[in-house]
């Protein structure tokens, strides 16, 4: 039976308005994760053109899309967390060990990633028969949501559709607050990403029919589906893609250029007199080619009015400094150290480097305020499936990321050395060091350790004195 969709706000009704919506993102979609992987498609005008013009437009192209996005992904790392119940130094161990033993502070990774590419990322909070609470990052390609327009954290409804090998099947999950709906069609894998049909799927019975499941009693209203959102809801490359495309041209250019003109051309200025085009015995077509053999023991007759010419080399430098140009600007409009694009960004301006390394540092803990109230929500749901309501507070939530900008080991320790004495030696291996709260607790007790035994060893060592005593 075909699955209603003229209902407003109906199960069927939302399942079509959120496959329309995927659907209308899916070109984008796959263009931006294209990029990131190194695949970017052909342009048109290569569509038609021999496989080997094809493999050789491959070869040039660049992954500085991925360099943009691991920039600002790599530094992203949850140290600790905190609730109304345990804020110290250490954070709450007890969300600590939920967030580990449910994959998310793991999955936090694809989260990260997945929303610096596209723009937006989504996580499922659920419960797993053999490993309990289990969070799961979700490709923005098969997950879609329709925030509250009044308040945009929140989603009204959310989807998720894709296709399962196993069974052959194509499968739509449909979340409403407190309520998960499922729909599924027979399917083979044809590589293109499922669309939801209501005329081809239709409701599992396993899954509460048309009716769906029922949260657990508590979560009438939950959504268990987490949205994260980018900056501007835009992929960390997604306005960048004509520079891109410009470094890939300029290398395929040069290239060409160095491919067509790699062996320098020559030729005989002679009159056609001196070197007719016919035999005048036989009367056949003369070939020069093989009178003008290029062998290292030919010898060449030549007419006394011969001139030999021979082409220059060819200079690509232009062409290498355009490609130079455009990774500078694909550097400064991202934020990305050039450095990271090219070895010889290193000999960059002093100015140029703190520039590149302030916006990217500042780029950085943007993203950490953006995702880290999105990781609360889950943490929060979480703790609620956990029966820790009063750590599930999300005004006690707070998520502690690791310094967005890492100091190398010359600058720890000629601060450490300038501030001893100024402040406690826990302040200094957390706030200078970089420590993590449970770094820290293990730097104390080796300290302690140390002080213990230099006691310990100092009286065996110590000189006698040389004094007089009164």
């Amino acid at each position: 039976m075909a699955i209603s969709v003229e209902t407003p706000e109906s199960p069927g009704w939302w399942l079509k308005k959120l496959s329309d919506k995927l659907h209308g993102r899916r070109e984008l979609y796959d263009d931006l994760y294209r990029r990131y992987e190194g695949d970017t498609l052909l342009p048109r005008t290569l569509w038609d053109a021999p496989d080997a013009a094809k493999r050789f437009y491959r070869i040039a192209r660049t992954t500085f899309a991925e360099m943009v996005v691991k920039a600002v992904r790599y530094p992203l790392k949850i140290q600790s967390v905190s609730t109304s119940v345990e804020s110290g130094s250490t954070g709450d161990l007890v969300a600590w060990r939920l967030m580990r033993s449910s994959g998310m502070r793991a999955a936090s990774a694809d989260v990260h990633r997945n929303a610096l590419i596209s723009g937006w990322a989504y996580g499922i909070v659920g419960f797993h028969e053999r490993h309990g609470i289990r969070f799961t990052a979700e490709d923005p390609r098969e997950v879609v949501t329709v925030q509250d327009p009044m308040v945009q954290s929140e989603s009204l409804a959310a989807m998720k559709i894709t296709h399962n090998d196993v069974v052959s099947r194509d499968m739509a999950w449909l979340y409403l607050p407190g309520r998960v709906f499922r729909c599924s069609r027979s399917a083979g894998n044809t590589g293109r990403a499922p669309r939801f049909s209501p005329h081809a799927f239709e409701w599992d019975e396993e899954y509460g029919g048309a009716d769906g499941i029922a949260l657990p009693s508590g979560f009438e209203d939950t959504m268990p589906v987490i949205t994260y959102r980018n900056e501007e809801g835009i992929g960390e490359f997604q306005r960048h893609r004509d520079i891109l495309d410009r470094v890939d041209h300029l290398i395929l250019q040069g290239m060409v250029i160095a491919t067509y003109q790699a062996f320098k051309q020559r030729g005989i200025k002679v009159h056609p007199d001196h070197m007719p085009q016919y035999d005048p015995d036989t009367g056949e077509e003369i070939n020069y080619d093989d009178v003008f053999s290029a062998d290292p023991g030919a010898l060449w007759q030549l007419p006394e009015s011969a001139e030999m010419w021979e082409s220059g080399a060819v200079d690509l430098t232009p062409v290498w400094t355009g490609v130079d140009r455009a990774i500078q600007q694909l550097s400064a409009v991202t934020f990305t150290p050039l450095a990271m694009f090219s070895p010889e960004g290193q000999n960059q301006s002093a100015e140029g480097a703190t520039f590149a390394r302030e916006g990217r540092t500042f780029k950085i803990e943007d993203r950490q305020d953006l995702f880290g109230e999105s990781h609360e929500r889950a943490l929060s749901l979480m703790l609620r499936m956990a029966d820790e309501d009063d750590r599930a507070a999300t005004e006690g939530l707070r998520i502690a990321w690791k310094p967005a900008e890492r100091h190398s080991l010359g600058a720890k320790s000629s601060a450490m050395a300038q501030t001893r004495g100024i402040l406690p030696f826990r302040a200094q291996v957390m706030q200078i060091w970089q420590a993590s709260p449970e770094e820290a607790d293990e730097m104390e007790v080796q300290r302690q350790e140390d002080l213990t035994r230099d006691l310990m060893v100092e009286p065996t060592n110590r000189q006698p004195s040389l004094e007089p005593v009164e």
